[in-house]
């Protein structure tokens, strides 16, 4: 396949804080409709002290339309170049459908994997 665009998921918008103990939360909006406000809540945790390894749940604001999805993320904060340029933050890692959403001809079976990255806004 040589069409990104058939390979994605999607191209959301995560907002995340983290705790001095290592505590995620968030959310990931779907910015691409400005009036309907959809996201799912994240919740995580750091793996180490370092902050490098994390691993989130995310799961679908209830009363939406997208109230049954869950998803699972595994990840890694991605290192910097010491003479790097103009690098930004950078998280990568794997999601997993952790349970089915949709129905019929719409149902997105649970158990689909696929990568992601998250680039950090600004400077």
């Amino acid at each position: 396949m040589d069409d990104f665009n058939r390979l994605r998921f999607a191209q959301l918008e995560l907002r995340l804080s983290v705790e001095p103990d290592g505590a995620i939360s968030g959310a990931l909006v779907f910015s691409d409709a400005p009036d309907d406000f959809l996201a799912m809540d994240i919740t995580g945790k750091a793996a180490n002290a370092s902050l490098v390894h994390f691993t989130l749940t995310g799961k679908g604001q209830p009363d939406t339309p997208i109230s049954d999805f869950h998803y699972e993320y595994d990840g890694i904060i991605l290192p910097h170049w010491q003479t790097g340029v103009n690098q930004q933050q950078t998280l990568a890692g794997t999601v997993l459908r952790a349970a089915d959403h949709g129905s019929g001809p719409d149902l997105a079976a649970a158990g689909q994997t696929a990568s992601f990255l998250a680039v950090k806004r600004g400077g």
